[in-house]
């Protein structure tokens, strides 16, 4: 039998205090464990940042044009990258005083700011408080959240604590410098100050780099623009902290502290000219590389887009539209406001209109530049004008700018009709739209006209004829309405300016344009709608026998249907596919009249057959494509394709010159150059077109609604889209030297012949032109009529493609 023995008291506190200690061991490996896998838990996902070149932030995709100067940009986060090198000391001091003083000190963590933060975090029950190092900031912004949980805090001090040992605290402050946000969508201290002050970091003055220093604490809270005084406070913060640090002294920090804020905000264009264009680049690079590299990836994009032409063809549209609109005649005011409720009205006029820094009588000038448009209030009208209040700011509106402004009737031409009375127009609580006209009355008022936004829509395309670089395009009244480009996604009629077309199909299959074709009544059967189709020309008469070079210049409907009904309607189709027409063409004879849809940039495309002598140059934007390394991702180039031949492409140049010299094209005689182009009309005057070249410069306009409509009597073509072709090309070839078009190919010749019969012109003719045939195909025949001086040449020689418009004399035709 086996006695135990009994522990003595001794044993027994040996044997508590083993298990004690074993119990701490197990419990300190355990929290070891925890420790090592909480680290490594929370190490996960985090970013891969082993030298500052693994630092790859968002950064915006800029949109250049043609000569390089910035056009757009497509972001999430607008951030200029710069070096720690580019950052004044006084911008990095200003920071450092405000956010880490011992920045240079800690290694990456200042645990005793954790340590009261967490004790301030426990009173509270929750986060509300950091503690963060500059080094902490920029590991929360990598991290991409902005939760308030001590997991992320772990996270953000196991980044901070890798960072300090991976990077120089050099590297690290540039991080900062690019990553923080500045508010009002500045990402970066370079992005702010460019912004704010529109000046680069290193042209900052103290007072300003106080205030963008401050304001990575609470962006919104100290928004210079919003929150004008809590930004003056925060700055005067920075100061004192900077002269606290000894980095500044007082009397330097005193004199920054009573400067006002300065600010010089970058504003956003609303009439952005670039932003239809743009928006195309957008979609393309955006079906191309992908949203994330869009709007993320740092692209750089090289375009066709001259910016100074972009402009000009905005300011053409809108005139071009708004001048449309004001013969269509004036819908009436905005709204009616009670007398009861002017006050309101005109504090709502205040905020809208700029004018809340405004106090009459004391602060000199007005916020407006001249012909900014705004809204008004008609206070008082009498028959001479009306007196405006535009926020608490008086304004007139006299008779003489309001004599356009007669009731509404589409059926009706007012060309000469005008206001007699202006209590005719708008009375007393009429909220109106009036043009600042940047001058004043005799009483000191500025003066205004009456306006109103336009209903109709208009695009503009611009090509450089030999490469096809697309340098203007607009695609409506204005991007902000509506951003659907009607220079690439409308398909509207083309009316008679699809009449080159068949014309050029003639030219390639036995006929000249001196060939003769009898313009008489006919009558179609047309089995689809069970009726007879009877076409006419504009005009509603018939001239007889007619060549085809006055079928073309004076656009007349019933000499082209029957040129096709002679060459076939499929032979048309096949060349309206060589002009590059891709859409679905109808097989009747209302193809002569442009009855199918194509896109304004289609069909301007299709002309530059006409300036290049038979070469088609297609379209396209983009010139280069880089990534944010430099690499390049893609580039653009021409693609030209042979339509026409050289000699028929000649005929048809000369025929085109003439519609612009004694034809539809007239206006377009006030360009001064050698230029030729055709009009383009649809039924009840629904589609207007105008497109028209030079030797190098090709570019086509359309007006009308997008639900289609008429705009109004006589508002044809020539009347409706080519005001805004002059309007355009006036300034865009201003500073172009005079080309002439070149001289005939060897396979031209140029014949003496008479205009109105097509037949040679005798000896001692006194009215003649100097015609473009293939060789062999000139008439033989003399003219037996005597010559009618004063008719379509106006009894002088005209020699297409060798005078200068100006040099053709005549009476202008009726609009078509």
């Amino acid at each position: 039998m086996k006695i135990r023995s009994i522990p003595t008291g001794r044993q027994k506190r040996k044997r508590r205090a083993r298990t004690f200690f074993t119990a701490i061991i197990t419990l300190m490996a355990a929290g070891a464990l925890f420790a090592m896998a909480a680290y490594f838990f929370f190490s996960l996902n985090l970013p891969k940042l082993k030298n500052i070149g693994d630092y790859r932030p968002s950064l915006p995709t800029i949109m250049y044009d043609r000569n390089g100067e910035e056009a757009a940009r497509f972001f999430i986060e607008n951030r200029e990258l710069i070096s720690i090198d580019q950052v004044p000391r006084q911008v990095i001091n200003a920071v450092l005083a405000i956010e880490d003083s011992s920045y240079y000190e800690h290694k990456g963590l200042d645990y005793l700011g954790i340590f009261r933060a967490f004790l301030k975090n426990l009173r509270a029950g929750r986060v509300v408080q950091g503690g963060s190092t500059i080094t902490q900031q920029v590991a929360k912004s990598l991290l991409l959240s902005n939760e308030r949980t001590y997991s992320r805090k772990l996270k953000e001090a196991i980044l901070a604590r890798r960072m300090d040992k991976r990077f120089t605290k050099d590297e690290v402050l540039e991080i900062y410098m690019n990553q923080s946000y500045f508010g009002n969508g500045s990402y970066g201290i370079e992005s702010a100050a460019l912004n704010y002050f529109q000046k680069h970091v290193w042209e900052l003055s103290l007072a300003e780099t106080a205030l963008l220093a401050g304001l990575p604490k609470a962006p919104s809270a100290y928004d210079p623009t919003k929150n004008p005084e809590r930004a003056v406070a925060r700055r005067n913060q920075v100061l004192e902290r900077m002269v606290e640090e000894n980095l500044l002294t007082a009397p330097e920090a005193a004199e920054a502290a009573i400067l006002p804020l300065g600010l010089n905000p970058k504003v956003k264009d609303p009439l952005d000219p670039a932003a239809y264009f743009a928006e195309e680049v957008r979609r393309h690079l955006y079906d191309t590389y992908g949203e994330d590299m869009l709007y993320r990836g740092g692209l750089k994009v090289y375009t066709t887009m001259d910016k100074q032409l972009q402009e000009y063809a905005q300011e053409a549209v809108r005139l071009g539209l708004e001048e449309l609109d004001r013969r269509q005649g004036y819908r009436g005011p905005l709204e009616f406001i009670s007398s009861d409720s002017f006050p309101q009205a005109i504090e709502k006029l205040r905020v809208q209109n700029g004018l809340a820094d405004i106090i009459p009588g004391v602060t000199d000038g007005l916020p407006w530049e001249q012909g900014q448009i705004i809204n008004a209030l008609v206070l008082r009208v009498d028959k001479d004008g009306a007196v405006l209040d535009l926020g608490g700011v008086g304004g007139y509106l006299p008779l003489e700018q309001m004599k356009w402004a007669r009731p509404p009737d589409p059926k009706i031409d007012y060309t000469e009709y005008v206001v007699k009375r202006a209590d005719e127009v708008v009375s007393s609580g009429s909220l109106i739209m009036a043009r600042y006209l940047g001058k004043k009355d005799a009483e000191g008022r500025p003066l205004f006209s009456l306006e109103q936004e336009p209903l109709a829509e208009s695009a503009l395309i611009c090509m450089e004829a030999p490469t096809g670089q697309v340098l203007a395009m607009i695609g409506g009244y204005d991007f902000n309405r509506s951003e659907f480009n009607r220079a690439t996604q409308a398909r509207r009629q083309p009316g008679s300016a699809f009449k080159p077309i068949v014309y050029s199909a003639a030219m390639d299959n036995g006929f000249t344009p001196s060939s003769i074709i009898v313009d008489s009544p006919i009558i179609y059967d047309d089995p689809s709608q069970e009726l007879k189709w009877k076409p006419a020309n504009y005009s509603e008469r018939f001239y007889g026998p007619t060549p085809l070079r006055t079928g073309l210049v004076k656009s007349r409907n019933v000499i082209t249907i029957k040129l096709v009904q002679k060459l076939g309607i499929q032979a048309v189709i096949q060349y309206a596919k060589r002009f590059g027409i891709e859409e679905e063409l109808p097989e009747d004879l209302s193809i002569s009249l442009g009855s199918m849809g194509v896109t304004p940039m289609g069909l301007t495309s299709a002309y530059t057959v006409f300036a290049n002598l038979g070469l088609r140059a297609s379209p396209w934007f983009i010139l280069k494509v880089e990534d944010r390394d430099g690499n390049v991702l893609e580039q653009g180039g021409p693609e030209l394709i042979r339509s026409l031949s050289e000699d028929t492409a000649f005929i048809m140049q000369n025929l085109l010159r003439g519609v612009v010299q004694s034809g539809t094209g007239w206006r377009a005689r006030a360009l001064g150059r050698p230029t030729g182009g055709k009009t383009g009309t649809t039924n009840d005057n629904i589609d207007a077109w105008y497109v028209g070249f030079t030797p190098k410069i090709v570019t086509g306009t359309w007006v009308g609604f997008d639900e289609e409509g008429p705009l109004g009597q006589n508002e044809t073509g020539s009347r409706a889209a080519a005001p805004i072709w002059v309007s355009f090309m006036e300034k865009a070839m201003k500073d172009r030297p005079v080309l002439p078009f070149p001289p005939p190919p060897p396979g031209i010749e140029m014949v003496k012949v008479e205009p109105d019969s097509g037949l040679l012109a005798g000896p001692g003719a006194d009215r003649f032109i100097y015609e473009a045939f293939k060789i062999g195909t000139a008439p033989r025949e003399y003219t037996k009529s005597p010559s009618r001086p004063g008719g379509q040449y106006g009894g002088r020689s005209y020699t297409p493609g060798y005078v200068q418009d100006s040099d053709v004399p005549g009476m202008l035709p009726r609009d078509y």
